[in-house]
């Protein structure tokens, strides 16, 4: 055999040798205290190689961690990005508004802020407060909140609460009862701290007004 033949059967022999010494891999546990479990798995992923040749890494997760299995240096960087996104939530306020539209042309400074941005959406003459709750938006929770009004209480119903990344919120299942315990609108949103949401239109119980629902998200200093 010449010697250019021996060079080339050990270079590939030397590049896998080399490459299964790279993809030692060790398994370590990180504690997750404020991600959702779908929330830690799709911030590592990039990190976890399950198509590495001969040693896939790989990870699995419990209610309160994640187990990871790959080389030393991607946990190292896993450990980094949990430090960095698994921290606690900005406490955020969700402030629900019944808004009367027409039928009178007085403004109505208690909802100033909010008129301003229903007026680039809408064409209405007057906007007046009908009725508003504030309520606490903790992750995983349910709402179900009164909003009396002129002729009634509404109720605000909330299935669930799910506190996105950093700061956005997004509600499922969000329903709107009448005075009767009509459901007068059903939706699915998210909102962000600053942003005013119109969630729908209802009619006003017992006249023939038009209510909207607002809702508006607030940082809890």
């Amino acid at each position: 055999m010449t010697s250019r033949a021996l060079a080339t059967l050990l270079v590939p022999l030397f590049a896998l040798t080399a490459c299964q010494r790279a993809a030692r891999l060790d398994t370590r546990t990180f504690k997750i205290e404020h991600l959702r479990p779908d929330e830690a798995a799709s911030l590592i992923d990039p990190y976890v190689y399950g198509e590495r040749a001969g040693a896939p890494g790989t990870f699995s997760t419990s209610s309160d961690a994640i187990t990871v299995r790959e080389t030393a240096d991607n946990l190292d960087k896993i450990e980094r990005v949990l430090a960095e996104f698994d921290v606690p939530r900005p406490d955020v306020r969700l402030r629900f508004q019944l808004i009367e539209v027409d039928g009178f042309r007085d403004p109505d400074p208690r909802i100033a802020d909010v008129v301003t941005q229903l007026r680039t959406i809408f064409q209405f003459r007057g906007y007046r407060l009908d009725g508003e709750a504030v309520v606490r938006a903790a992750d995983a929770s349910e709402i179900e909140q009164g909003i009396k009004g002129d002729e009634g209480v509404y109720r605000v119903q909330v299935r669930q609460v799910h506190h996105e990344g950093t700061n956005a919120v997004r509600l499922e299942g969000v329903r709107l009862l009448s005075p009767r315990g009509a459901i007068e609108l059903t939706t699915t949103v998210t909102i962000r701290p600053g942003q005013t949401l119109v969630l729908g239109s209802a009619p006003r119980a017992g006249a023939s007004a038009t209510l909207l629902l607002t809702l508006t998200a607030e940082e809890s200093g």
